[in-house]
């Protein structure tokens, strides 16, 4: 008569289980998170942000558009970009920093003023970004 072994699971083999599984949720969770937004289409209502001479080429500005906050940074003569100034990690209002990264006073994150993508976490979503135009002498957003 053959005996039936039956093998059960150590502690450690489930340990190293748990592990395995854990790492793999916490790497797809990390993912393209801070991986920036495609540039928005120039859709919806365009509204007034700011002063086209309150913007100069390399700068930025921190505004408010029908009680919201947002970004413009105006990388050259003809383009200006915008993004929310709501912190993807908890909500707090980022500031204009300096060079070519936005800065969140909380944290500490840091997002890149040419695309929005995360450059320092916490963080780990990318800013939202808006269409945004010069137009005549007033800086747009679509919203």
């Amino acid at each position: 008569m053959k005996q039936k072994i039956i093998l059960l699971p150590t502690r450690r083999s489930v340990l190293e289980a748990s592990l395995v599984a854990g790492a793999a949720v916490t790497l797809v969770s990390c993912g393209s998170g801070g991986k920036a937004e495609d540039l928005p289409e120039a859709t919806g209502a365009a509204k007034d942000a700011i002063d086209v001479s309150r913007l100069p080429v390399q700068g930025t500005a921190s505004v408010t558009v029908d009680g919201r906050g947002y970004l413009l940074y105006r990388p050259d003569e003809a383009t200006v970009l915008a993004y929310t100034s709501v912190c993807t990690h908890q909500g707090c209002k980022v500031g204009t920093g300096s060079g070519e990264i936005f800065e969140c006073p909380c944290h500490g994150s840091r997002f890149s003023k040419t695309d929005g993508s995360v450059a320092q976490g916490p963080a780990k979503k990318s800013l939202t970004r808006f269409a945004a135009a010069i137009e005549g002498d007033k800086v747009k957003i679509y919203l």
